[in-house]
């Protein structure tokens, strides 16, 4: 067994993974996802471009869970407050209805990461106890073969 002359300590290894990579992840992600938006909004002619900013939230929610989710939600949408929407350059927002849309995108967003993240740490989630009819085929199992076994005989005969 061999040491390391220079061991790292468990605090900065779990400061790193827990809070330092999750934030460095979100923000390259929404920068990404912003520049990618911002240089083809004046090709694709088309409105609600924020909700493409769904893909980095449910990446990072499931890598990273619904804290780090929210995190790129938020920048998210600054991001396209100001660069997506007119007047370009500028956190104000002209429109009510596009001021609108950014609150929803934060609302299903927000929905959307939970549940992603949820999903993701589904080792977290209190098993269900099985139901009576898989406790009966576990219990049977040469009875269930059997019976497979007669159905696929009866369907080859087709």
């Amino acid at each position: 067994m061999s040491l390391r002359a220079n061991p790292e300590s468990p605090t900065e290894s779990s400061l790193f993974r827990r809070w330092i990579s999750p934030i460095t992840v979100s923000l390259l992600l929404v920068a990404l996802t912003t520049t990618l938006l911002w240089l083809l909004q004046p090709r694709l002619q088309q409105e609600h471009l924020i909700f493409i900013y769904f893909v980095p939230t449910t990446l990072v929610a499931i890598r990273y869970g619904s804290l780090s989710a929210m995190g790129v939600i938020i920048a998210s949408s600054f991001a396209a407050a100001y660069f997506l929407y007119p007047p370009n350059f500028s956190f104000l927002v002209a429109s009510r209805l596009e001021f609108m849309e950014i609150v929803l995108f934060c609302l299903l967003a927000l929905l959307a990461s939970q549940v992603v993240s949820g999903f993701a740490n589904d080792n977290d989630v209190v098993k269900r106890p099985p139901r009576a009819g898989a406790r009966f085929f576990r219990s049977r199992p040469s009875n269930f073969r059997g019976m497979l076994s007669r159905v696929r005989a009866k369907i080859a005969l087709f």
